[in-house]
């Protein structure tokens, strides 16, 4: 990572801090060039974020433990984690890659209530967490133009196997649960979440475990 990328992040995170909004420009600016090109399909924008991690952290835990399935490179982690100091934000990534480019960036944003994960999220307990946010992060799996790269095998049945995975976690999770998903049908949500709140073009919707 470059001086300036170091810079760039250590910058972002002091304007989270302070309650700023950096823009998705300048926060995508701390990213190497090469993966720049997928910020705007791929990760979630500095708005959604803030607006999805304060539903998250303000629900009936003092000091939840927030999940992000399909983290890539770790923004919606390191966005929440600087705004909302109670909370600890986990991401799981299956492309090592983009774990690699996480940790770096985690490392030089010295925040200590954020981690990421390399592997499946087939192997992750929800019972650990109170919350859980999804940018559609088994869609590639359906349409693998949408894909990243080609690291990962992509086949149409792990997007049912993943979504059914997470349903059956969820299902169990404890009441007052909270989930965010950013795009996609909602697959991964069971019967006894309520939708509480949308935004975002109804795109973000926010989820409670009754």
């Amino acid at each position: 990572m470059s001086v300036s990328e170091v810079q760039q992040i250590k910058g972002v995170v002091a304007q989270l801090q302070q309650g700023h909004l950096p823009s998705d420009l300048v926060f995508d600016a701390c990213m190497p060039v090469g993966t720049r090109r997928h910020t705007s399909t791929h990760f979630t924008p500095v708005e959604v974020a803030v607006e999805a991690a304060q539903f998250l952290c303000s629900g009936a835990w003092e000091n939840p433990k927030i999940l992000d399935v399909g983290s890539g490179m770790g923004k919606f982690c390191l966005v929440g984690g600087a705004m909302f100091e109670q909370a600890h934000f986990t991401g799981v990534e299956q492309r090592k890659s983009l774990c690699d480019v996480a940790d770096q960036l985690l490392e030089y944003s010295e925040l200590n209530n954020v981690g990421f994960l390399c592997g499946n999220i087939m192997n992750v307990k929800f019972s650990d967490f109170q919350g859980v946010y999804l940018y559609n992060p088994f869609y590639e799996h359906l349409q693998p133009f949408s894909a990243m790269d080609e690291t990962i095998e992509l086949d149409a049945d792990y997007y049912g196997i993943y979504c059914g995975y997470v349903r059956k976690q969820l299902q169990r999770m404890p009441k007052n649960t909270r989930v965010v998903t950013y795009f996609g049908g909602g697959e991964e949500i069971p019967l006894n979440y309520d939708l509480v709140k949308q935004g975002f073009h109804n795109d973000l919707k926010c989820w409670q475990r009754r």
